[in-house]
């Protein structure tokens, strides 16, 4: 699903196991069963033992994602280890770490990366934390769309044209313009049929 959700995802993806060997785990639209959308790149060793242990009950990491956002190295997270969790994760190369959370519409979304190596660096938290805020919009918040511009494109799948649309949602044909540009430019696409057909596939609509 989030192949349909996130632009080069497979891309994408690679650059992060580029930037965090030892592992991430990606996480959308928290509830009380789980995240919606789900990616975990860990070793297949360590999500083994997390979950026979449901180490997720004692995260240090995993609670500081629940009660804040934000971004975090693991080092600087005061959350005690009560059972011992990061010593065990230390097994696997999972040395460092950095947290990130964010919330949005009370839709809770996370990713944790880690290396066995060093710390990660001020830009590449930054540069993360950016791309996961991006993401976070296209696969919680509908690509940060406004109601009026999900409007425009729901009149465009429907076979409408500029004049009809205006016509149909008591608007002028220049604000049903500049809802479709901005609408193009936030699902990046180059013309009003794919920023329909991105909507569509992404279920905005």
């Amino acid at each position: 699903m989030l192949h349909d959700l996130i632009p080069s995802f497979d891309a994408e993806v690679a650059k992060l196991n580029e930037l965090a060997p030892s592992g991430w785990i990606m996480g959308f639209n928290l509830t009380y069963r789980g995240p919606e959308h789900l990616h975990n790149g860990y070793p297949d060793g360590w999500r083994k033992i997390y979950e026979e242990r449901n180490y997720f009950f004692g995260d240090p990491i995993a609670a500081w994602t629940m009660l804040n956002e934000g971004a975090i190295r693991w080092s600087e997270v005061k959350i005690p280890d009560m059972r011992g969790v990061m010593p065990e994760a230390r097994k696997f190369g999972l040395n460092y770490g950095v947290a990130i959370s964010r919330k949005v519409a009370r839709k809770r979304s996370f990713l944790t990366i880690s290396r066995a190596d060093r710390e990660f660096r001020d830009d590449e938290i930054l540069t993360t934390q950016a791309k996961f805020s991006l993401w976070n919009d296209l696969v919680v918040n509908r690509a940060s769309l406004t109601d009026g511009e999900i409007d425009v494109l729901r009149c465009f799948r429907d076979g409408l044209g500029q004049a009809e649309t205006a016509e149909t949602l008591g608007i002028s044909e220049s604000t049903v313009k500049q809802r479709a540009v901005k609408a193009c430019a936030k699902l990046n696409a180059k013309t009003r049929t794919q920023a329909v057909a991105l909507a569509v596939a992404r279920n905005y609509l």
